[in-house]
């Protein structure tokens, strides 16, 4: 069976008249042993379900009478839920590669609120934004132009800055050459 990945049905949870209905076609369809306690019976039932998602039980019930299981007999609760949990792997699994990838994909930006586009329309709303813009923009230039400078690496950074670009390559040229002109 293929795994869904677009939806979320597959893992919604199981509701107690999901498991009560399950058991009651499990246990009319297939020959079991009649329990002592049916109080107890259900109760081991609950527990075994405890978080089974309600297309894993409908699958696993339509399996389990279609002979997924070595006997044909009403399965016991761990039976049931192992049934349930092998029907879910592909999807769990795929699920699991999908968070996953998000994870490994994701870009610290994109956490980042982002600009909204300019409002159209209002004056005020327009002229509010234009005004926000351009401090950030002046916010970013002054900080990109107070970035520290490592002095051990550009000591030569004003001499460099005066230098006309033929000399800046010719500059780059000799080195990438080992001084030879």
């Amino acid at each position: 069976m293929e795994p869904n990945l677009g939806t979320d049905h597959v893992f919604r949870p199981a509701t107690r008249a999901d498991r009560v209905d399950a058991l009651r076609v499990l246990a009319n369809a297939l020959p079991g042993r009649q329990p002592v306690d049916m109080e107890l019976m259900l109760a081991a039932f609950e527990v075994a379900l405890e978080g089974a998602s309600r297309w894993g039980l409908a699958q696993a019930t339509r399996e389990i009478l279609q002979g997924s299981l070595p006997h044909g007999f009403m399965p016991s609760p761990p039976e049931l839920r192992r049934e349930i949990d092998r029907i879910m792997a592909p999807h769990v699994a795929a699920r699991r590669r999908e968070a996953e990838a998000e994870r490994l994909y994701r870009w610290p930006e994109d956490d980042q609120p982002r600009a909204l586009p300019a409002p159209q329309g209002n004056p005020e709303a327009i002229a509010r934004w234009r005004a926000k813009r351009n401090a950030e923009k002046a916010e970013a230039a002054v900080k990109a132009a107070s970035a520290p400078v490592d002095r051990a690496l550009f000591a030569d950074r004003e001499e460099r800055s005066k230098r006309t670009s033929a000399e800046a390559i010719a500059d780059f040229v000799s080195r990438r050459t080992g001084g030879e002109r």
